[in-house]
């Protein structure tokens, strides 16, 4: 006897985004072949529906539950020109995105291009095309669908060979609470052979406002060329972010990725990175500070390509109140890949009883000539230290605020430029000094 297996009754945000999409389709930009991958991208989505608890990568983050509506995109409509407050004090060259507007470009870099996503899509350039549509394993989702039928501002950033730029470049998203609406972003960075870049993707918004952000972003590092990637999420506390990171790394090129998530109501950030070429480093730190009722979600998928290259995926998550941090990590070493060194650690500090902390690492392994190991650890506040720096006279807030921001330092350090790691640590401190304050 054959059973017929029924979809799912699709929810109120399904059907919302299907209504969204019949309505918006003929405007979105880009050329004929974008109106494909746009269409054939809602059909997967009106077909799986929002990632839920019976999806093994989606377990800790049901979206169908979670996700009570769906704001309609973004108009596109800038409320005005603005520059961003997150990481204003930085010297930088800046991208500057409001309310999901046409992008604000900085004045001409010498070795960079800069575009809007929506001019490079009208362009149909075929090598644009598989940056677009082909993304490493590990980012791909039904939520990444929903990003590529509605994507709709960004931008394309290239850096040329043996470029070196002078100071970081900075991508910044601003929400300032116009309306409540979905940005559905999408940019592209390409950094060629022997260049170096540091970049910056920062994410703003107000509180109060219950707005949605669906990101992408494929980047490729050439061969001996280095990226430090610096993504920074500080939406508003009724936020939710959902995001996609991936990219390939080629042969001798070194990589620095550091997503740091202290805002919104709910984060999830889908990260991929591969190795495509021998003897290439890949170094990812993140942090997570979250309070009150927050919910963030790393997933993280490290494809060991080629050989001898190296990888180290830290990742601190600092929770207080009723918060619930995860971590799901994957580090998979193909056979080709000998001499592969791979180390994956989650930690969490729990600061309440109440908070949770899933922590999920993985190894899948298919050569003999490697390296690689996985660990996790969750624990409270060291009541010796605590003690140790009370007696020195430190009051006790003062002394956990010193433990908390030590325990996220040595992620905040793998960035390497001191002025955004200062910044960072800044907000961290900002975060520690409200919980303080809370507390007392």
């Amino acid at each position: 006897m054959n059973l017929e297996v029924r979809q799912h009754a699709a929810t109120g945000p399904e059907e919302a985004a299907s209504a969204q999409f019949e309505a918006r389709a003929a405007t979105l930009p880009g050329a004929s072949w974008v109106k494909e991958l746009r269409s054939g991208a809602m059909a997967r989505f009106a077909e799986a529906g929002l990632p839920h608890r019976r999806i093994e990568e989606w377990k800790y983050t049901d979206l169908r539950t979670a996700i009570r509506q769906l704001p309609a995109p973004a108009s596109g409509e800038a409320s005005g020109r603005g520059q961003p407050a997150t990481l204003s004090a930085i010297e930088a060259h800046r991208i500057v995105i409001v309310d999901g507007g046409t992008p604000q470009l900085p004045d001409a870099i010498p070795g960079v291009e800069v575009t809007s996503l929506e001019a490079a899509l009208a362009e149909g350039d075929p090598a644009f095309r598989d940056l677009v549509s082909t993304w490493p394993r590990g980012v791909e989702s039904s939520v990444f669908d929903l990003n590529t039928a509605f994507m709709q501002t960004g931008a394309v950033i290239r850096v040329k060979a043996d470029t070196a730029l002078d100071k970081p470049l900075h991508l910044a998203f601003v929400a300032t609470g116009a309306e409540e609406a979905t940005l559905y972003a999408r940019n592209i960075l390409i950094v060629e052979d022997g260049a170096a870049l540091t970049y910056v993707e920062s994410y703003e918004g107000p509180n109060g406002l219950a707005y949605h952000v669906n990101t992408a972003t494929r980047f490729t590092v050439g061969d001996n060329a280095r990226l430090a990637y610096v993504k920074l999420q500080r939406d508003g506390d009724e936020a939710v972010h959902l995001a996609a990171i991936g990219g390939e790394v080629g042969a001798g090129a070194n990589l620095a990725l550091s997503p740091f998530m202290i805002g919104g109501a709910l984060s999830r950030n889908n990260v991929g990175l591969r190795f495509d070429g021998r003897d290439a480093v890949g170094n990812v730190a993140g942090v997570q500070m979250l309070g009150a009722r927050q919910h963030a979600d790393t997933t993280l998928f490290v494809d060991h390509k080629e050989p001898a290259c190296v990888s180290r995926e830290l990742f601190k998550s600092v929770l207080d109140d009723r918060a619930r941090g995860v971590f799901q990590g994957m580090i998979l070493v193909r056979k080709d890949a000998q001499e592969t060194d791979g180390k994956m650690m989650s930690q969490a500090l729990m600061l309440s009883d109440r908070s949770e902390m899933d922590n999920k690492p993985e190894l899948e392994i298919y050569a003999d000539n490697v390296q690689c190991g996985h660990g996790a650890t969750t624990g409270a506040l060291d009541h010796n230290l605590l003690f140790y720096l009370r007696s020195r006279g430190i009051p006790e807030s003062t002394a956990q605020a010193l433990l908390i921001e030590a325990f996220i330092y040595e992620a905040l350090e793998a960035i390497g430029d001191e002025a955004i790691e200062a910044a960072l640590s800044g907000y961290a401190h900002d975060w520690v000094s409200v919980r303080r304050d809370t507390a007392e």
